[in-house]
């Protein structure tokens, strides 16, 4: 079973970064895991074999459970692979998805399926939880695990979402989390040092344990789930419990080194020391709580959330729009499906105190803001919307809630209509590119193609040519430039292709090269495109809206402050403008939330003098 004992930036038996964290924000990055510390997966494994009796016992369980046993099981946050082999060993018929965001953690689930003769049934998938891991696995599971995986996940109300959206109706999810507090016997650790164990283990601060992880389940549209208590327990005088017990204590001693005094600290070298040679008598208990939770066979009607303000889209400009009406005491859900335009890039850029902040990190800290000022998240899509100003209602696919609002938001963002190139989809975001601004600087010094589709390429390759002397405009299928142009070009020192581009050769999303007719190859570092910018204009529409073509593709119109023709309807970030970059996004969310508390609030105020005036004339009668 996979362990994760994560304090304030530690993880399992090592301090793995000096990255801040908060109590309530344990969320790992993406650029940990890429290079795990050493012992960190024998320290995994170990904890996987202590905890195989609480494996055992919830698979026996689950069996009894089960009408018929699971074809397709994925395995959230697989760790070294004990639980995803344990799974297919359990169901000898069945497929395991392991999913991790560890490559190297992977390596370990393939070894151990290999050693184990199931390395035919489990299909490894490198991915984050937060990110949109049901569309790597088949559709209809069976059975979802998650053990000790969604404690630091940066939002887990959404990945238990995604479970449920992901399994077939009746199928099944275990959730094992942390429960309690651990605890060491003896209290002294056999240092002769009283109270040495609290000082060094004290109670509060266990991730994930203050979770009322049975109401997001519910929240998610699991039926009521079982749950049962369980225990893992370590003794130092078996292998795996002195490997697990070392690291264990090796973490809490970095962990409150600075609350401990120098003998104490001497004390526990030589508990863990003892550990490691095998002679310490120490023991370890810690509680485990399992949730097996159904997806009912049927979805129950929808709730209904009453709320001042639905924002539909939970990008820069849904969250910020959001932060600036929760903060003005607005009732206000946001509706997200998790899937940000932008997830491709490694980061977002021009983002005043948070320049090449990753965008997933980036989101999660603006829904945790959002949320601090009251604002509810519904994962989920936005499948309809009806109604009229005060009186909206929006229909959420993959949830079991509607909303009823005053206002509506739309922060939709927009669709990139991508050249019909092989290899431009696959490196889009990473090194094909459209915006000097948001990826130049990453590209500089570097040999950039630049496809052209019309003027717009002598617009970018002016600004790209700022950032590189190694730049060539391929005319693809657009018209030959004027002499103007290419006077304009060869003044920029431009190189221009007239021959057609077949495909990017590409290295998984780096471009290495463009395939021209013929056969030719050009080798290149990144690629600049000009695409379409379509918003996601269908809910607008639905609701009386007449979208706007502009000569970059489809928006919908609206004044400075966001509101639409449609009264009630107000729109932001990409929705409206599809040039704005992340921080213009988040601005015009603002500006949008604003508008709305204003709006409202004087529609509150003619309402409440209407009635001071009727109250008054009744009292004149009187």
């Amino acid at each position: 079973m996979q362990e994760f004992i994560l304090q304030t930036g530690i993880v399992g038996s090592v301090s793995l970064m000096t990255r801040e964290h908060t109590p309530d924000t344990h969320h790992l990055p993406h650029e940990l895991w890429h290079s795990l510390p050493g012992g960190f997966a024998d320290y995994l494994d170990a904890g996987a074999q202590l905890g195989a009796p609480i494996r055992d016992s919830v698979l026996d369980q689950l069996t009894d459970a089960h009408d018929t046993a699971p074809a397709t099981i994925v395995d959230l946050g697989s760790g070294v692979g004990a639980d995803a082999v344990a799974l297919a060993k359990r169901y000898p018929e069945a497929r395991v998805h392991a999913i991790d965001v560890s490559a190297e953690l992977l390596e370990h689930v393939a070894s151990r399926a290999t050693a184990e003769g199931v390395t035919d049934r489990i299909k490894q998938h490198l991915t984050d939880l937060d990110s949109d891991w049901p569309a790597a696995i088949p559709q209809g599971v069976d059975l979802a695990w998650a053990s000790l995986s969604l404690h630091h996940i940066a939002d887990p109300a959404a990945v238990l979402q995604r479970a449920f959206d992901a399994l077939c109706p009746g199928g099944k999810l275990v959730l094992t989390e942390f429960s309690g507090h651990e605890s060491f016997t003896p209290n002294d650790l056999g240092t002769g040092r009283t109270g040495i164990r609290d000082r060094v283990a004290p109670a509060p601060g266990r991730p994930g344990a203050d979770t009322d992880w049975a109401q997001l389940l519910s929240d998610a549209g699991f039926a009521p789930a079982d749950s049962s208590e369980h225990a893992l327990v370590a003794h130092g005088t078996t292998p795996a419990g002195a490997q697990f017990l070392a690291a264990r204590l090796s973490t809490l001693r970095d962990l409150h080194s600075h609350d401990l005094t120098d003998d104490d600290l001497s004390a526990l070298d030589a508990v863990i020391a003892d550990l490691t040679a095998g002679t310490s008598q120490i023991s370890f208990i810690d509680g485990r709580k399992v949730w097996i939770a159904t997806r009912p066979e049927t979805q129950p009607p929808a709730k209904v959330i009453e709320a001042d303000a639905v924002v539909l889209g939970g990008g820069a400009a849904g969250l910020a729009a959001s932060v600036a009406l929760g903060r003005s005491r607005r009732r206000v859900v946001v509706i997200d499906d998790g899937k940000p335009r932008n997830a491709p890039a490694d980061g977002a850029h021009n983002v005043l105190g948070n320049e090449g902040i990753a965008p997933g990190e980036l989101l999660a800290r603006g829904r945790a803001e959002a949320e601090s000022y009251g604002v509810q998240i519904l994962h989920g899509r936005a499948t309809g919307v009806s109604g009229t100003i005060d009186d909206f209602t929006v229909d959420v696919a993959g949830s079991t809630h509607r909303v009823h609002a005053r206002r509506i938001i739309l922060a939709t963002g927009l669709v990139d209509d991508l050249p019909a190139i092989p290899g431009i989809a696959q490196g889009w975001g990473q090194s094909v590119l459209h915006c000097p601004f948001c990826h130049g600087w990453e590209v500089q010094g570097e040999r950039i193609g630049i496809i052209s589709s019309d003027e717009v390429a002598i617009h970018q390759a002016l600004l790209f040519a700022q950032l590189s002397d190694r730049v060539t405009v391929f005319l693809h299928e657009a018209a030959t430039p004027t002499e103007e142009q290419r006077e304009q070009l060869a003044a920029l020192n431009v190189e221009v292709v007239a021959s057609r581009v077949n495909r990017l050769l590409m290295d998984g999303s780096q471009v290495r090269a463009i395939e021209l007719d013929g056969g030719r190859t050009v080798a290149l570092d990144a690629v600049v495109v000009a695409p379409r910018f379509h918003a996601r204009t269908a809910l607008y529409e639905a609701l009386g809206g007449i979208a706007e073509e502009t000569p970059f593709g489809m928006q919908i119109p609206s004044d400075p402050r966001g509101m639409t023709p449609v009264p009630g309807v107000w729109a932001a970030g990409n929705s409206a403008q599809p040039m704005a970059m992340v921080v213009a996004s988040a601005a015009s969310g603002v500006t949008a939330g604003a508008g709305v508390h204003g709006d409202m609030a004087f529609a509150d105020l003619g309402r409440a003098v209407q009635e001071r005036r009727g109250e008054s004339i009744v009292a004149q009668r009187r």
